[in-house]
């Protein structure tokens, strides 16, 4: 199966980095890139429906949890896992995402770590949403 996965971080450098290592594990991804909340809200809107979407929790304009709060109060995009992933979080910051509709929130170090595992859970075992076109709000 081929996944679409939209990766929201701004941050070029770790978008790079997390894009070759999932590139690297999984080729039936394609990946989208967006450098904030607003930009990724923008595409969304526009018509692009993900399976999974990657999430830095520390951006300008629009930060991470802003749009997961935006997403899951969607009808057209709350189905779609998030991943929250930071380079820093406390244990209260984690719950309060969590709390919000995360499915998962992972430290950037660990992730880079373990993305043969991230592909293998996200791609190999779950079983995602299919992308459908829905009816915007």
């Amino acid at each position: 199966m081929a996944y679409s996965v939209l990766i929201v971080d701004d941050d070029d450098d770790d978008f790079m980095l997390l894009s070759s290592h999932i590139k690297h594990c999984h080729q039936n991804v394609t990946l989208t890139y967006a450098q904030n909340g607003v930009e990724a809200t923008e595409k969304l809107i526009a018509g692009l429906h993900p399976n999974l979407i990657i999430v830095d929790a520390n951006m300008p304009l629009m930060s991470g949890y802003e749009l997961l709060v935006w997403l899951m109060k969607s009808t057209s995009w709350r189905h779609i896992p998030v991943v929250i992933w930071t380079g820093v979080m406390s244990d209260s910051e984690v719950t309060h995402y969590y709390r919000a509709g995360a499915n998962t929130v992972l430290l950037k170090e660990k992730a880079l770590k373990s993305v043969d595992a991230f592909c293998q859970h996200w791609f190999e075992l779950v079983q995602l949403p299919e992308l459908v076109s829905t009816e915007l709000e």
